[in-house]
């Protein structure tokens, strides 16, 4: 359990300094990051692109974006051979702040570093907890040649199978051959 860290994250950077090659993660949907803010928005000031949240701060009612800004901080190098990440966001990443905003300039960093590889709309009813709309953003540093420039997007919304018993707000799964 040496890399199991107690605390809040975005406060906290308790692994500084290292990089991976895969990353997955399912931050809080729709969750203030009010706690954090002071130290979110010192690091942002202070260190800028060479901190975790150089590509701007999101409205204080949803932290899913510094997440991932906080993953793409950790991705392993290019010339390390990269990193990959899969993570799991409701819609208000792709959507919420108008051009300008701290949303925006954070997509807008995501594209232009062509880093957004592609976005899978999940069925809705696919999580236990939450039946809504869902995301997956798969992002990389390490594009191939054929998919530079590009970002894939994906509408797995109809691709579910129903389950026998619903496991909290579960009442979808994918079948092996889906």
């Amino acid at each position: 359990a040496l890399n199991v860290h107690r605390g809040d994250t975005l406060i906290n950077d308790h692994m500084a300094g290292e990089y991976f090659g895969y990353q997955v993660s399912n931050p809080p949907y729709g969750v203030e990051w009010k706690k954090a803010k002071d130290a979110v928005t010192e690091e942002h000031r202070t260190l800028g692109y060479a901190g975790r949240f150089g590509a701007g701060l999101p409205r204080i009612s949803d932290g899913q974006l510094l997440f991932v800004q906080h993953m793409v901080a950790h991705m392993r190098k290019k010339e390390d051979g990269g990193g990959r990440i899969a993570v799991f966001l409701n819609g208000s990443p792709l959507f919420t702040g108008n051009a300008g905003s701290g949303e925006s300039e954070i997509r807008r960093y995501l594209l232009e570093h062509d880093l957004v590889e592609a976005i899978v709309a999940m069925p809705n009813d696919f999580f236990f907890n939450t039946g809504i709309a869902t995301y997956i953003w798969l992002l990389t540093n390490n594009k191939e040649d054929k998919r530079k420039g590009r970002v894939q997007l994906i509408n797995a919304n109809s691709i579910y199978s129903k389950m026998r018993k619903n496991l909290g707000s579960k009442r979808v799964e994918f079948s092996s051959e889906q």
